[in-house]
């Protein structure tokens, strides 16, 4: 499930802080990691057809030459790696190579949208989500300032704490119910619980909802998986941030569907506002079809396992 990963990089530090959990996955999974880079169209905008060609040469030497230094670098440490150069704008080359390389996941640093100045774009995450159906995990720089890359050296889990666990939000819907299989197999190849969430609008505990956490947690339990569920009244995203804190979240693992607004964004939808507003590393599952005849259907992990 988590067999190529790639990476995107544009030089920088923030952007080289994704390489740290990306390794962890890759140890665990036993997984190939690329680290791609974007030239983007914006970058090819230049009076002369001549100087235009020059600078886009410019632009990918540059490119390849800092990819392949990063490859070294993964190599040396006993990585599976290889790199991409794209030619297109951030969000599209990043969905691209995801594509072309039949990638399981995305990982990428990502900011909160209260730490960045004002603008009117939309964020390269955001643009990932709304152009590509590949998984993506937004990483929050500041469980690790930068990848060092030296051969041997681990360092402390990021990903692996078993105090931590994995929190996933549902809500009764199928669609929800396809962020499982991924949060699984992360429960499993790292060692980690899984905490359920809901939020509802019905204080009663022996409500629908919980009689639906229950279910969920007891088919999980059969599975071998250690998973506890809670239920709280409250809007979602005051409810999962909350779980998240209280129980030390490791990482939200949640599904969307991945429909862009009438502008081509995300904006307004629970991912969306989680990735921009909470300070949480965030796995955004978006399946590519949900079927929408019936529960079994949805939810075939039930009968076959993940791969871990």
């Amino acid at each position: 499930m988590f067999q190529r990963i790639v990476v995107p990089l544009d030089g920088s530090r923030f952007a080289e802080a994704a390489l740290a959990p990306a390794c962890e996955l890759a140890r665990a999974f036993g997984s190939r990691i690329f680290v791609m880079r974007a030239v983007g169209p914006l970058d090819m905008l230049y009076p002369s057809r001549g100087e235009r060609q020059h600078i886009d040469i410019e632009q990918v030497d540059e490119a390849d030459a800092y990819l392949h230094r990063v490859t070294d670098r993964l190599r040396r440490a006993s990585y599976d790696a290889d790199l991409l150069v794209t030619l297109a704008s951030t969000g599209a080359g990043i969905a691209q190579s995801a594509a072309v390389e039949r990638a399981d996941l995305v990982v990428m640093a990502g900011h909160l949208r209260w730490k960045v100045p004002a603008s009117s774009t939309i964020s390269a995450s955001l643009n990932v989500l709304v152009q590509s159906h590949v998984p993506l995990l937004v990483w929050r720089v500041g469980a690790t300032e930068e990848w060092d890359g030296r051969e041997g050296e681990q360092g402390a889990p990021l990903l692996a704490n078993a105090d931590m666990p994995l929190i996933v939000p549902l809500d009764g819907s199928p669609l929800a119910e396809q962020a499982l299989p991924y949060a699984e197999s992360l429960a499993r190849g790292l060692g980690l619980s899984l905490v359920l969430v809901r939020a509802t609008s019905q204080a009663d505990t022996g409500s629908e909802a919980q009689q639906y956490m229950r279910r969920i947690e007891t088919e999980l339990e059969q599975r071998g998986v250690h998973v506890t569920s809670v239920t709280h009244v409250g809007d979602p995203l005051s409810v999962i941030e909350m779980a998240w804190r209280k129980h030390s979240g490791e990482l939200i693992v949640m599904a969307s569907r991945g429909q862009p607004g009438p502008h081509g964004t995300f904006f307004g939808s629970l991912a969306a506002r989680i990735i921009e507003e909470v300070e949480a590393p965030v796995l955004v599952v978006r399946p590519p079809a949900v079927a929408s005849n019936g529960r079994d259907d949805a939810r075939d992990w039930i009968a076959e396992p993940p791969d871990a």
